[in-house]
């Protein structure tokens, strides 16, 4: 899969034009894992409806917005508080750092600002809250065909979350953990999944599992 994209040259080209769309939103997904999660959703994922759980300034939200709209149809739900993490953990300070000098809201206006800059901003309906508490209110009728965990990297958060929401994707969908193997928590967790989870794919800091049918 990850090298799919080297037999196209139309796909390429598409890659690089969202490259440079992506490239002024800081965040932590690297191109290439980019590249994964698009052709996830454009091409393989059983629907079109995306949930992001973490979604931070929107670098992997672009990515997963333009395969929802180059698949013509299906829309990204981007679940994040846009107050950084407060687990007291490493990525709190991080967050703290990033955000110095930041005023209310304004993460959260950066976000939308490089949704809108990318030219997606209608692929994307953010969902701002807590992402556990957020799962309770997701329509049990809009399947996900993907879902990427991307929040809270304690493993407790972590667990809670892919709880939470991976009753709502079907046979044939896609759960995809972000900072595997070099975060602890999500590592953990990805190890531990049922066997109604199938990995199929593990490079550029992103572990894929699809689900099974049982």
């Amino acid at each position: 899969m990850s090298g799919h994209f080297m037999q196209s040259p139309t796909l390429l080209a598409r890659f690089l034009e969202i490259q440079a769309k992506v490239a002024p939103i800081q965040g932590w997904v690297c191109d290439q894992a980019g590249m994964v999660l698009y052709q996830l959703v454009r091409f393989y994922a059983p629907t079109g409806t995306v949930v992001e759980l973490g979604s931070w300034k929107g670098r992997s939200t672009v990515w997963l917005a333009h395969a929802v709209k180059d698949r013509g149809a299906g829309r990204v739900f981007a679940v994040d508080t846009w107050e950084g993490t407060k687990n007291g953990g490493p990525d709190e300070q991080t967050c703290k750092t990033l955000l110095k000098g930041y005023k209310e809201n304004q993460l959260f206006e950066e976000f939308l600002q490089n949704l809108t800059n990318a030219g997606v901003a209608d692929c994307v309906q953010p969902l701002r809250g807590d992402t556990g508490a957020t799962s309770w209110h997701f329509p049990r009728n809009n399947p996900i065909g993907l879902l990427f965990i991307d929040a809270d990297h304690n493993y407790e958060a972590v667990k809670r979350d892919f709880w939470s929401w991976s009753p709502m994707v079907p046979a044939g969908g896609y759960v995809v953990f972000d900072d595997v193997p070099s975060w602890p928590g999500p590592t953990r967790l990805a190890s531990e999944l049922p066997a109604s989870y199938r990995r199929i794919y593990m490079g550029w800091n992103i572990c894929v599992f699809q689900k099974m049918q049982g």
